[in-house]
């Protein structure tokens, strides 16, 4: 192994002695930036591709960057920097991503003074690279500057051999892929990153770099004088909320004292979580509990809770009752929810008699909280009314997200929307690692702060502002729910038993899919043809063309069946050409008159169904 080894060294340095003929760079300065997947693989492995670059372990791997950070190693004969940065989710707008996150990106070419050379865009080779995902890395590279493109290499990153043809392959799949690489000048690099003794990659990587530099004029990406000044105010901040630290741990040893000095240990809990979808809040209850009594997914961290769940258990000598709820799109008002969901919201309260002594607000510190996010907030809450900040604490999630950094800089970061949040509710906040299982400090710290706040608010129970309890009306509407499934399901058995009557054999199923604005339809076309075929809203981040304006009509062979799904434009702000649009839209898929004619029949059987 060590012969082995020594003729690779041998045939480095000779590659590096050929290569050493050219003008090679005293000093290669380079940047790493890129995004995540928030399903699948997470990581991208800038961390990784940063230490292989430099031949030693300098960047912690396997936990997420939270801080830029730079780091140098002399690499065959050139001087090289290397600054790696946080990232960000490839699917999130430039909006979405948090303050910290974005000021920290703008920071790093500081850290390699004057300038990077190259921003390395570190992309796992097989990630599935939709258009949202180009159209917001466009975003947080615009962020940055117009320019940057100038200095981007592509760098896929693989945990297998990978070569330009598997590439080629890959990138016919993704056509957004190939714009980004088109923005670049089909700049890229392939990097194994098990394969960390190779340094004929390096050896390539660093030659292109080169290239690309002399095709530059020898120029390195320029920093914004803009900058220094960010820098300056983003220092004050962290010097803001590092002055903060001393006070919340002061606070918190006064707490303990207190508790000790009143022995206030609560022997029952009741523990109702609210807050938005995909922020954790079915795994914040399993943490609490210390065993899985609410359901997550298997893929991730989170699972779209459609109804209230209740769930007990005695914890660390305290019988605890904890209450998930449905959670609410983050970025949208109070009104836009469904009725349902702020039915179960406000029905909450009273499945935890004699009702909640706190009320867990669950922020993910994943995302940016703006605007948009703070008025749901405020919204969603008033369903329960007036009192419900009094008994509330604000539960940040995602806690490995923070990395190295406290939540206090990320508060003072985020600004004035995420400081009224924290006023409403006195301040009090902590910070959750639903991956961190076995960590119960978290949790009796979290029973501490629970504890201080009911005997600020005199061991009373959070009580509702309502005349009627909502359970009345949730049963009504069960009822009424219950009704119609079974009249939806004597229809089907009529059309069920009218199929096999008239022996229907469909090789050919035309769908329209027709409805309001942000109702999902494009979503539900994926769904039908299971990939990404039409633009979905919630992820749209185009200021121009936001919804659906037009028909489109894609197909795919599924199981047999030729599928045809047509898109069209929603009804809520419905011009003349958009009704024009959903017409051509029926028009065009419109079956044969003997076809139309059975349809007919089949509906005026449903019809007396009724």
């Amino acid at each position: 192994m060590s012969d082995q080894r020594t003729k690779q060294d041998a045939a480095v340095q000779e590659s590096f002695q050929i290569s050493d003929s050219n003008n090679k760079l005293s000093e290669i300065r380079i940047v790493l930036i890129g995004g995540r997947e928030m399903f699948g693989r997470i990581e991208s492995g800038k961390s990784s591709v940063g230490n292989i670059i430099l031949g030693k372990d300098t960047f912690v791997v396997g936990r997420r960057t939270a801080q830029s950070v730079q780091a140098s190693a002399n690499v065959h004969g050139r001087h090289v920097t290397v600054v790696d940065t946080p990232g960000w989710w490839w699917h999130y707008t430039l909006e979405d991503t948090s303050k910290f996150d974005l000021l920290e990106i703008k920071r790093s070419p500081t850290l390699c003074s004057p300038g990077p050379h190259v921003f390395l865009l570190v992309i796992p080779v097989d990630c599935t690279f939709h258009k949202p995902y180009r159209m917001a890395l466009e975003k947080h590279l615009e962020f940055l500057s117009e320019t940057v493109w100038h200095h981007i290499i592509v760098l896929f990153s693989s945990i297998a051999p990978y070569d330009d043809i598997a590439l080629k392959k890959h990138l016919k799949k993704w056509p957004d892929l190939q714009m980004c690489l088109s923005k670049c000048q089909n700049r890229y690099h392939i990097l194994n990153i098990h394969e960390r003794h190779d340094r004929f990659q390096v050896i390539a990587l660093l030659e292109k770099i080169e290239k690309m530099v002399v095709k530059n004029n020898e120029q390195y990406f320029q920093i914004a004088t803009m900058f220094s000044s960010e820098e300056k105010r983003d220092n004050s901040e962290r010097e803001q909320a590092t002055k903060k630290i001393p006070a919340v741990k002061r606070e918190k040893s006064e707490l303990d004292a207190h508790i000790r000095d009143d022995k206030q240990h609560l022997s029952d809990i009741q523990i109702l979580i609210l807050g938005g979808i995909e922020g954790g809040k079915s795994s914040t209850g399993n943490t609490i509990m210390g065993k899985e009594v609410f359901k997550v997914s298997e893929k991730t961290t989170f699972h779209e809770t459609v109804c209230c769940a209740v769930a007990h258990a005695k914890v660390h000598g305290r019988q605890l009752t904890v209450v998930d709820t449905p959670g609410w799109h983050y970025n949208h008002p109070l009104e836009k929810t469904p009725e349902m969901d702020k039915l179960e919201i406000r029905r909450s309260v009273y499945l935890c008699p004699p009702g909640p002594q706190v009320i867990l607000l669950i922020v993910p510190v994943v995302t940016a909280f703006n605007r948009p996010v703070c008025r749901g907030v405020e919204g969603h809450m008033s369903l329960l009314g007036n009192n419900v900040w009094n008994h509330t604490i604000v539960l940040f999630t995602w806690g490995d997200w923070l990395g190295d950094t406290t939540i206090e800089e990320r508060i003072e970061a985020e600004g004035e929307h995420l400081q009224w949040l924290l006023e409403q509710c006195g301040n009090r906040y902590h910070v959750f690692n639903c991956k961190v299982h076995n960590d119960s400090t978290q949790v009796t710290e979290l029973f501490e702060k629970i504890e201080e706040m009911v005997i600020e608010n005199n061991s009373l129970h959070f009580v509702p502002e309502m005349n009627e309890n909502p359970s009345t009306e949730y049963n009504r509407k069960m009822k009424t729910a219950k009704t119609n499934l079974m009249k939806v399901s004597r229809q089907r058995d009529i059309l069920q038993e009218l199929l096999r009557e008239r022996k229907y054999n469909l090789s050919d199923v035309r769908i329209v899919l027709l409805g309001a604005e942000e109702v999902g339809k494009s979503t539900f076309g994926n769904i039908i043809l299971d990939g990404y075929f039409f633009n979905q809203k919630g992820y749209e981040i185009s200021d121009t063309n936001p919804f659906t304006r037009q028909c489109v009509m894609k197909q795919r062979k599924i199981e047999g069946y030729q599928v045809s799904v047509v898109d069209t434009p929603g009804w809520s702000t419905s011009t003349m050409e958009n009704a024009k649009e959903i017409l051509r839209s029926v028009t065009n898929t419109v079956g044969q008159p003997d076809q139309l004619r059975n349809l007919l029949h089949v509906k005026e059987k449903l019809c007396k169904s009724w």
